[in-house]
């Protein structure tokens, strides 16, 4: 509906933006502050990115980001399905063989209050992706959508990633840091249940104005 509707996109974020305003720390602030020290050149791909907060945030620092949200905005935002396909280059294991995949540019994932839909995890398998070996996936969820968060680490953990560091001292979200590994190629059935797991995160709501 968001992808068909731009008004529909836009009012949500508003709404989105609106709670998160209220929070006494927002995540996008916070990932600002961290990446704003990365190396130049450091590639940063930010998935579900909202109004691009993070892209014209850091636009004169060094790092650069690549935003994608269902709906355009023909200067930050690339339009796409983060859930289906990122327009960026990277390849998965075609073997039982683990490896890393190849031809990858992004050195950073961001996923910041973004896992929105049940689908989420095929928004993880197309991190995993474009990410290349040992690249960074950062997660910020808000902290009421976990039912049990060692479940939601063991289901990214097994699309190729591995826990770096959890932080849940904030009272509203939760952070995660992950590390890109190798992995064997899946096979259908098994990516098929995988998919089926995107409720252990709950319904993503916000209260509107």
């Amino acid at each position: 509906m968001m992808k068909e509707d731009s008004a529909v996109f836009h009012d949500y974020h508003s709404g989105f933006r609106h709670q998160v305003q209220s929070w006494p720390s927002n995540p996008v602030s916070h990932y600002l502050s961290q990446l704003s020290s990365y190396p130049q050149n450091t590639v940063i791909a930010d998935l579900g990115c909202g109004d691009a907060a993070l892209a014209r945030g850091l636009s004169s620092k060094k790092p650069r980001v690549l935003s994608y949200d269902l709906v355009s905005d023909n200067a930050y935002i690339v339009a796409a399905d983060i859930c289906s396909f990122i327009p960026l280059p990277g390849s998965e294991p075609s073997s039982s063989q683990k490896s890393e995949g190849e031809a990858q540019v992004v050195d950073v994932v961001v996923c910041a209050l973004s896992l929105m839909g049940t689908n989420w995890p095929r928004c993880m398998r197309e991190a995993w992706r474009i990410l290349k070996p040992g690249g960074e996936l950062k997660i910020a969820e808000v902290t009421s959508r976990f039912s049990d968060v060692d479940e939601f680490v063991s289901l990214i953990s097994s699309i190729g990633f591995k826990l770096k560091t959890k932080d849940d001292s904030n009272s509203h979200f939760t952070l995660f840091e992950f590390k890109k590994v190798a992995r064997a190629a899946k096979m259908d059935k098994e990516w098929s249940k995988v998919m089926l797991m995107g409720d252990i995160l709950k319904p993503c709501e916000y209260k509107r104005r």
